[in-house]
């Protein structure tokens, strides 16, 4: 569907003027960005649908792995987890011979700053294909060694974000959609969203998720919250910090952003700090706590050039 919605006036305020040139922009020159909204001090200041409407799903890709983070965070909180350090191993319920007697040690904290010395999709695509078309992905990533100790070496990985989803699964005793729907999204007021599933009919952590923009605006406002919503903690003290705070340097050439924390992205964009939650296509949920700012960009998930160049652009004008 084409028909482009837009907001009531009111809802926006004196923003709409202000923003029209960044509509033009897309409008014209960024056919596959699909939709924009952003909000500021908690009030919706911009947002446009170019192509469906805001009540339609949109595919987050890797997305999905930032609010894996989150889930472990409500994990911790609900004493589900124990902490970061927790080998991931015994909650998988994996009754084979694993392929590398290191998978023992490799633990949640591994799997969010992806150094759990699995191989990276960006560097080994054949590898990639290879776990996602299996009829047993956990099964295929467990029986293959590491590429390395685990801790050592950043590599981006969609397989190790899928174990990680199953590992959260086996300490909470349910699937993984059951555990988010009741920690993350029922509170968010949220309806289940559709996610997709492995032959196994586990939800693929690295990816599936479906989200509308407007609830994916939530999930922004809960972070930039540090995890209260509406007077609730749903998330332990410091996670939020933790989460998006620099670990270490991951693939800068991947959106230009240098630092990765859990599952989260760092960068300054204008003088100030920002948290990027990206995914393929041109999804992004992104986070300026020093101006109240969250931005949600979604695109069509296919190859084209990025336009993350548009969230910058975006708080250089509400900042003035």
């Amino acid at each position: 569907m084409n028909k482009r919605s837009r907001p009531a006036p009111g809802e926006v305020g004196v923003q709409i003027s202000l923003l029209a040139p960044l509509d033009q922009l897309i409008t014209e020159g960024l056919p596959d960005v699909t939709s924009l909204l952003a909000a500021q001090h908690g009030q919706v200041v911009f947002e446009r649908y170019y192509l469906g409407t805001a009540d339609e799903p949109r595919e987050l890709q890797s997305v999905t792995k930032s609010i894996l983070s989150l889930l472990v965070g409500i994990a911790l909180k609900r004493k589900v987890l124990n902490s970061l350090e927790q080998p991931v191993l015994p909650l998988l319920n994996w009754g084979g011979a694993v392929g590398d007697p290191r998978w023992s040690s490799v633990t949640f904290r591994h799997l969010l700053t992806m150094t759990g010395g699995l191989p990276s999709e960006l560097t080994d695509p054949a590898y990639d294909d290879a776990w996602f078309t299996s009829p047993d992905p956990v099964g295929f990533v467990l029986t293959r060694p590491l590429l390395d100790a685990p801790g050592n070496t950043f590599r981006y990985t969609n397989a190790g974000a899928h174990l990680l989803g199953a590992a959260l699964a086996g300490a909470a005793g349910m699937p993984l959609t059951a555990f988010a729907q009741r920690g993350l999204f029922t509170p968010l007021d949220i309806p289940a969203p559709p996610w997709s599933t492995d032959p196994d009919g586990r939800a693929l952590a690295s990816g599936g998720l479906f989200l509308t923009s407007r609830d994916l605006l939530k999930v922004g406002h809960l972070t930039l919250q540090d995890g209260q919503w509406h007077g609730k903690a749903l998330l332990p003290p410091g996670w939020v910090h933790e989460m998006t705070r620099p670990h270490l340097k991951g693939y800068v050439w991947m959106e230009g952003i240098p630092d990765y924390g859990l599952m989260w992205w760092s960068a300054h964009e204008e003088g100030t700090e920002g948290w990027y939650a990206t995914g393929y296509g041109g999804q992004y949920l992104a986070i300026f706590p020093a101006r109240g700012l969250v931005v949600v960009m979604t695109g069509r998930p296919c190859n084209h050039p990025s336009h993350r160049h548009i969230v910058p652009a975006l708080v250089r004008l509400l900042s003035h």
